[in-house]
């Protein structure tokens, strides 16, 4: 399904987001902690938007987007040449303990088959982690609005952008898989992370998720 949406995702993603999506991923980089020369590992990178905040913060260190769709990894290289980045599984990452100063996910973590186990495998070759990602969507007016706004825009949307509706229909039926963020804090704590904290960002729509090893 994401090789099939590579292409435009990135267009389909400002254009449901208003444009805000770069400034949340901006502020993901900028919660790692990165200083120049710096490393850092980007899991499920897709298009590489959140690697290349990355990278640029990192300034001459080594930044990794990795990520299971050759698709995504194509678009990823051509628009973010001179960043390296490698097909692998999250839940399984091909690198050492503490290969990295950090590691970050953004709205991927559930898509993992064993979020627990990709929140595990982060801390494991990163000494911070970093998670962006939708929470489910709050009471009230506010949560009410995002719940149409993803089972009915969403699809309707991203679907005449990208060309193919029926994945836009999935993202859009993964809303009652979104965690809260007090479940999401606790997977973390689950998954070893330590001094875990969560901001919610986009009227608590969005979180940002954080802790160290």
């Amino acid at each position: 399904m994401f090789d099939r949406i590579a292409r435009r995702y990135d267009l389909v993603n400002t254009i449901l987001s208003a444009g805000t999506d770069g400034g949340w991923r901006r502020r993901a980089a900028r919660e790692t902690g990165l200083q120049a020369g710096g490393s850092a590992l980007d899991v499920a990178c897709g298009s590489g938007k959140l690697t290349a905040e990355l990278a640029r913060i990192a300034r001459g260190g080594r930044v990794v987007g990795l990520d299971f769709s050759p698709q995504m990894l194509d678009v990823a290289r051509r628009d973010h040449a001179g960043i390296e980045f490698i097909e692998g599984d999250a839940l399984k990452l091909p690198f050492d303990d503490a290969s990295f100063d950090a590691a970050t996910i953004a709205f991927g973590l559930r898509n993992l088959a064993d979020p627990i186990t990709g929140l595990s495998e982060m801390t494991r070759v990163a000494r911070r982690g970093v998670v962006l990602e939708f929470v489910r969507p709050p009471k009230g007016l506010v949560g009410g609005a995002y719940r149409l706004y993803l089972r009915s825009l969403l699809p309707l949307v991203g679907g005449a952008i990208s060309g193919d509706r029926n994945a836009y229909r999935y993202l859009s039926d993964t809303v009652d898989s979104y965690r809260t963020p007090a479940e999401l804090q606790e997977m973390a704590a689950r998954a070893g992370w330590k001094d875990v904290r969560f901001q919610p960002l986009a009227m608590g729509t969005v979180g940002l998720l954080s802790g160290a090893q």
